[in-house]
């Protein structure tokens, strides 16, 4: 509205309005005129201060111009305090030009907090005329009555309609300052509770985040309600509300859909937009986001380190060097035992060793802690012998500390902790619609190196990450947590393992309408359920409904101390050790016979 059209009066408010600004509050003033729409400012604004005149023959079109006007600016805010002063001969009746303003403000903008003051009089067109004196003093005449009107969401069960309401009128001349004191402008318009008014939700996602849950009533007939990580609070918050949820059906967040949705929440289409909504700057330009309902994490999921088979670890409890040369050295004291039984000069300190085969299962004896049929004599082989002794007492002892590590404690892989590590396993990168959109805003530069696979069911895409263990991906641990759960994992770490360093955290809420009355109240119910743990308690309870909803369990008995596994390879030990001892013994008597033959025929 331009200035210059408005009457004097007008003029004379705004002037007495800055004054009393500037006296009584420490604010910065910023005048907008409609015809300048380049200002900016850089900090939010405290409130709005509009000056309409009813008498222009375009007021609704300027008006409405100048609404749009200031929701072009930076930090627009729609539920900050919006004060409209109209002064002027208004053509109708001030509850009609007051539903006319605050309808304005509320298509527009959405704006609720909007209190609008009418300066009129009760005859003629001279009441505008104004004491144009240094101390710019009004007439008797000029200004008979006050009307301030405001409008009121969910008033007396009213749901779907926004009443306007006169909170005050003042005569000119019979009002004094209490009278004005006595009204409380800027006040909660919302009730504690609303009477089965219904809210519109639709949830964004999939499980764990959304998931339907149908049911038939008992008129036969079909629906469904949401529930998830995203929909618990809003559920809770209905309930506590006295709020009637009318569920829409639930969609998946993509790039392509964004726009959609955000048009759906401008149309009014929907209340409240919530389960897999970050709280990420785009959605912030879109809709008012509530309070952050929970805390998501982007991690790059490996497969978990593979469990080592019983064989395989008794084998490393020695590195290959170590088991080559315990042979080496056990194969170089029988063949020196074997040469010295037939050294002329030794000959009497190995009696016993003529044999080959005695010596190696004399050597054999000694490194299992047994004893062997003959001591040497000499100084000299008993100095040897007893080195013998001491290396095999060496190695049977920390054989066995590891043997008993084996016993109680599973044995794993190697974890993966960096990418490098992933590089070196040759694994393949796997991607699918949302990540590559991520992708699309986030440039992963460590990724270039990787070979890409593509996948068109994400959720079996990190199924296959946990379970084939042919690939990587980038998950959100909320969602391997519940596939993981799925699968029939109580202990997820067993199959859910991330590089050590998180690609992204961000905070998970709920978008409403910019300016929508409800977003103040849900967050105060949002932060007490946070702060209460209701939240963490929910999800421990949907984990494990899921976990018993499984097809399959993990019981994984293979880690009960001294169980049939873990013994397996003892007894297999053992049994490798019988039929050796068996093979030994069917040498010595062929050995025995043959030689015997060769006597008797010699």
């Amino acid at each position: 509205m331009n200035t210059a059209q408005l009457p004097q009066t007008i003029q004379w408010i705004q002037d007495t309005s800055f004054q009393i600004v500037s006296e009584n509050y420490l604010w910065p003033v910023l005048v907008q005129h409609p015809e300048n729409d380049e200002y900016s400012i850089d900090f939010p604004s405290k409130g709005y201060v509009l000056f309409t005149n009813p008498q222009n023959e375009e007021f609704k079109s300027n008006f409405t111009e100048s609404v749009e006007t200031l929701k072009r600016t930076k930090y627009w805010n729609p539920r900050s305090n919006f004060l409209v002063l109209a002064c002027g001969k208004l053509e109708e009746s001030p509850a009609e030009f007051a539903d006319t303003v605050l309808t304005i403000l509320k298509k527009t903008g959405n704006i609720i907090n909007a209190v609008l003051i009418i300066f009129t009089g009760d005859t003629g067109d001279n009441i505008y005329n104004v004491n144009t004196s240094k101390t710019k003093n009004i007439s008797e005449e000029t200004i008979t009555t006050i009307y301030a009107y405001s409008l009121f969401p969910y008033l007396n069960g009213a749901c779907n309609e926004d009443i306007i309401v006169l909170i005050g009128k003042w005569t000119v001349h019979n009002a004094s300052e209490d009278s004005f004191k006595s009204i409380n402008v800027f006040t909660n318009k919302l009730p504690k509770t609303f009477t089965g008014c219904v809210l519109k939700i639709l949830g964004v996602g999939t499980a764990p985040s959304v998931f339907k849950e149908n049911y038939v009533t008992k008129i036969g007939e079909k629906k469904f309600v949401l529930r998830g990580m995203g929909l618990e609070t809003a559920n809770l918050f209905a309930r506590e509300k006295n709020l009637s949820l009318d569920y829409l059906e639930p969609v998946e967040l993509t790039s392509a859909n964004l726009f959609d949705l955000a048009e759906l929440l401008m149309n009014g289409g929907v209340d409240l937009v919530t389960g897999f909504v970050p709280c990420i700057h785009p959605i912030y330009t879109l809709a008012d986001l509530t309070h952050s309902m929970a805390i998501d994490t982007l991690k790059y999921l490996v497969p978990c380190p593979k469990y080592q088979s019983k064989t395989h670890k008794i084998m490393s409890l020695f590195r290959t060097s170590t088991w080559l040369g315990m042979l080496f050295v056990f194969i170089f004291v029988s063949v020196l035992f074997w040469t010295l039984s037939h050294y002329p000069t030794r000959r009497n300190d190995f009696t016993e060793f003529n044999l080959l085969a005695q010596c190696f299962s004399a050597a054999w004896g000694v490194l299992l802690g047994i004893s062997v049929p003959q001591m040497p004599l000499s100084l000299g082989t008993r100095t040897l012998f007893i080195i013998y002794v001491w290396y095999c007492f060496a190695i049977s002892t920390v054989f066995q500390a590891y043997f008993t590590t084996y016993l109680v404690e599973p044995g794993y892989e190697a974890r993966l902790e960096t990418l490098d590590d992933v590089m070196r396993t040759g694994l393949n990168f796997t991607t699918y619609q949302i990540l590559e959109g991520l992708m699309g805003i986030i440039d992963f530069e460590e990724l270039h190196d990787f070979e890409e696979t593509k996948c068109f069911d994400f959720n079996e895409c990190i199924k296959d990450v946990m379970f084939k263990r042919e690939t990587f991906s980038l998950s959100l641990s909320y969602l391997s947590s519940y596939l993981a759960s799925f699968s029939g994992f109580h202990d997820h770490s067993k199959v859910v393992c991330y590089l050590d360093t998180p690609v992204l955290t961000t905070p998970m809420g709920g978008a409403l309408p910019i300016g929508h009355p409800l977003l103040k109240i849900i967050n105060v119910h949002v932060r007490r359920c946070f702060e209460g743990g209701l939240l963490e308690d929910y999800w421990s309870q949907f984990l494990h409904e899921v976990n018993l909803k499984a097809n399959k369990t993990d019981e994984d008995s293979e880690f009960v101390v001294f169980s049939l596994t873990h013994l397996s390879p003892v007894f297999m030990l053992l049994l490798f050790g019988y039929v050796l001892s068996a093979i030994l013994l069917m040498c010595e008597l062929i050995i025995f016979k043959t030689k015997g033959s060769h006597t008797r025929n010699n």
